[in-house]
């Protein structure tokens, strides 16, 4: 009745869950089941297309605590139906030049396009970002061609993911411009 029970318990951090996420600005077009639609009008339980064809269910959409740069592709670049803006530090599918590697696209920073084919960083900051949440690692299509990658917050990822200087190398070498990898931070 009158034991001491102050260690009668273990302390037990949680481990944190993978959280697989894409984070993009609400007028964003997604292809939906029902055709395309904007961020700001899907909920959770709406699906959208990916690389593999199917579609993927969105298990949650929250509000990020922060504000991003944006970087601006212009309509045309990338696929795109229209103009877009996407967080700096997203990421997107480009397929790689012959050797770099062995999966069908690989993932690069967005920020890494800026001065290619008129991609520029934007001096605004997004205030109506939403990240979608999945229950897989996904390709999803967005503005009708452009592949954004909902990539896990930590740990491996099936898509090689280039950081910023192997991105430049990456788009010198596409183009036909070899030289020395550009380390510089967008």
């Amino acid at each position: 009745m009158f034991l001491n029970h102050d260690t009668a318990f273990a302390h037990v951090t949680p481990v944190a869950a993978t959280r697989i996420s894409a984070t993009l600005t609400a007028h964003t077009l997604l292809e939906t089941e029902a055709g395309w639609r904007s961020v700001d009008a899907l909920q959770a339980g709406d699906a959208v297309a990916t690389l593999d064809g199917g579609f993927a269910e969105i298990t949650a959409i929250t509000k990020p605590d922060r504000a991003a740069p944006l970087v601006h592709i212009p309509g045309g670049v990338l696929s795109t139906c229209s103009d877009i803006s996407l967080p700096a530090d997203a990421h997107i599918a480009l397929h790689a030049p012959a050797g770099w590697s062995d999966a069908p696209v690989v993932s690069i920073p967005v920020k890494a396009l800026s001065g290619w084919r008129g991609v520029r960083p934007s001096l605004f900051r997004a205030p109506d970002l939403a990240q979608l949440h999945f229950a897989d690692e996904e390709m999803i299509y967005a503005q009708s061609g452009l592949l954004i990658h909902a990539a896990p917050s930590h740990g491996d990822s099936f898509f090689p993911r280039l950081d910023y200087g192997n991105a430049r190398a990456m788009l010198a070498a596409s183009a036909g411009k070899f030289g020395q990898v550009d380390t510089v931070a967008a």
